[in-house]
């Protein structure tokens, strides 16, 4: 009955909805941003005076992680611009902002979609966020722990090799380091587009299993462009995971073209 008395909305219903969700998503991440940027980390201000009257934020937390995680022995981080430290706090608060607010940005663009879904396909849209999220985080904590470590070292090692004093742009150092995270994020949500191709009838499985030769090439060949390091090592830690994946992925998507097939 509640089905019968759904109304037909218009271009501009839609619209409006869409602005309403936006907005939402703008006051989340605005709040989120500005919660990283004064919330502090602890409630001891001791260490507070009128000499030093800062504390430590969430932002300026992980700012100090970051430098200590990738900054080499030695190595000193030089602002070359007034606006250098300004510009790398309101960065990393906004990327902060986003992160702590991306659960309400998930839910508004899947609320505003959710109508115009069938049954089954809201459950493949849950399905498709909840995967491309959880590759996303993978991806990201393997930047983290060995790929962004490891590239950094190497860039590090050619400054040494050409005996140039340890400086380097504080702005540039912080936008190499959260552009690399993203961009290992972003690599490893590949094989959902695979799963969701296929299950949309776009692609066939038999075509990907064909061509498997020329699909792992031109992913190492991507990978060696957009990571900065030349040699293989960080390569390798990228390939081989994703192989992996797209593997797993290539075989859910056959069981897909299966069910449709018996279906």
């Amino acid at each position: 009955m509640a089905e019968k008395n759904k109304v037909a909305m218009t271009f501009m219903d839609h619209l409006r909805e869409l602005l309403t969700r936006l907005r939402t998503i703008l006051y989340a991440v605005i709040i989120s941003t500005v919660i990283a940027m004064l919330v502090p980390v602890n409630l001891d201000f001791l260490t507070v005076s009128s000499e030093n009257p800062f504390y430590a934020t969430i932002t300026s937390q992980v700012i100090r992680n970051l430098e200590d995680r990738f900054r080499p022995a030695g190595a000193e981080l030089l602002p070359l611009s007034p606006l250098a430290p300004a510009e790398v706090y309101f960065f990393v608060s906004i990327i902060l902002g986003i992160l702590i607010s991306s659960p309400v940005i998930s839910y508004e663009l899947y609320k505003f979609i959710n109508p115009a879904l069938h049954k089954h396909e809201r459950k493949d849209a849950l399905q498709f966020v909840a995967a491309f999220a959880g590759l996303f985080i993978f991806g990201f904590a393997l930047g983290y722990l060995f790929i962004v470590p490891m590239t950094m070292r190497v860039l590090f090692f050619f400054a040494d090799l050409l005996d140039l004093p340890p400086w380097y742009d504080f702005s540039a150092f912080f936008s190499t380091i959260g552009f690399s995270l993203l961009l290992c994020g972003l690599i490893f949500t590949f094989p959902t587009y695979i799963v969701l191709l296929v299950k949309a009838g776009i692609l066939k499985t038999r075509l990907i299993t064909k061509n498997r030769k020329y699909l792992y090439g031109g992913l190492l060949v991507l990978i060696a462009i957009l990571d900065p390091e030349p040699g293989l090592i960080t390569e390798s830690v990228v390939f081989i995971p994703l192989v992996i994946l797209t593997e797993v992925s290539i075989f859910i998507a056959k069981r897909i073209e299966k069910a449709r097939i018996q279906s």
